[in-house]
């Protein structure tokens, strides 16, 4: 498995068994989900999948030296989504947003899965809980794989991030006690101005509570009237959004209009019935053998 990642550059990956794991159905699933949601429909270049984003998170595990069962962790960390990812966290309310993983032991026990994690020596509740590997998955602020890949991967898509911005970032990139931290303090307060920039501009703006927002009463009234089902969100973007259109239901019709047509003056004023999720980051840097938060040394 070869190809121009738009992260890391040309990648390989030749291990039979992750190759089996990514190869089964469960996993290419992924291919058919965008991690930008219903805001893909309104802006089409955010066309990052989950399957690139997983992948990208175990090539970068890969790339710090994680332990293989960790670098699986990354690899299966998004397995559960939903289609249009976070869009259900819109219709099933958390405080952390993510109902994907209430849905994790699901998907990793079925039988592709099952024998793919069989073959290499792991079992499918190894990676029900992603808090157990700590370059995997931290708390906001703190740096981790998932966040870093996403960040770089959707603020490439975005144009928010250079190539010589990634570049720059990833240069800086050290593991200190299974802690992922920049060996550049400048590099680090590059990486958290993208990352406001992306928070304020695309993930958490008035446009995304907008958009979201809407889709998720297009969901809602599709669920009312038996257009879909639970069972129809996991599978793909694409074929919900099929049965969506083939409903033929004004209201749902009506919504899916403006996204289309997306017009930023629908969001001037807008009041969400939820808003999306609010994110920062205060990423370690190292200091000699250990490491400081970068709003400490500032």
């Amino acid at each position: 498995m070869q190809w121009n990642d738009r992260v890391y550059g040309p990648v390989r990956i030749d291990d039979p068994e992750i190759l089996d794991l990514i190869e089964g159905p469960t996993f290419q699933r992924l291919k058919g989900i965008r991690q930008a949601g219903p805001s893909a429909i309104a802006f089409p270049f955010k066309n990052v999948s989950r399957f690139e984003h997983c992948v990208g998170v175990f090539l970068l595990l890969r790339s710090l030296g994680a332990g293989r069962k960790e670098q699986v962790a990354g690899l299966v960390h998004d397995i559960s989504h939903t289609a249009f990812s976070h869009a259900v966290d819109f219709l099933v309310t958390s405080e952390e947003q993510d109902h994907h993983e209430t849905l994790k032991p699901l998907l990793l026990r079925r039988p592709d899965v099952v024998a793919a994690l069989d073959r290499m020596g792991f079992a499918p509740e190894d990676f029900f809980d992603d808090s157990r590997y700590p370059l995997l998955e931290r708390p906001l602020p703190w740096l981790c794989a998932d966040r870093l890949d996403y960040f770089l991967r959707d603020g490439a898509a975005c144009q928010a991030v250079r190539r010589d911005d990634v570049a720059r970032i990833l240069g800086a990139v050290a593991v200190v006690d299974s802690t992922i931290v920049f060996t550049d303090p400048a590099v680090a307060r590059l990486a958290v101005r993208l990352f406001a920039v992306m928070n304020r501009d695309w993930w958490a703006s008035g446009v995304e509570a907008y958009i979201y927002n809407e889709f998720a009463e297009a969901l809602r009234e599709a669920f009312r009237q038996g257009a879909i089902t639970e069972d129809d969100l996991l599978t793909e973007d694409d074929k919900v959004l099929a049965k969506l259109d083939a409903a033929g239901l004004p209201a749902v019709d009506a919504i899916l209009a403006r996204i289309r047509r997306f017009d930023p003056a629908c969001a001037e004023g807008y009041a969400p019935r939820i808003s999306p999720k609010q994110r920062r980051i205060d990423p370690p840097v190292q200091v000699g053998s250990t490491f400081r938060l970068l709003s400490e040394l500032d």
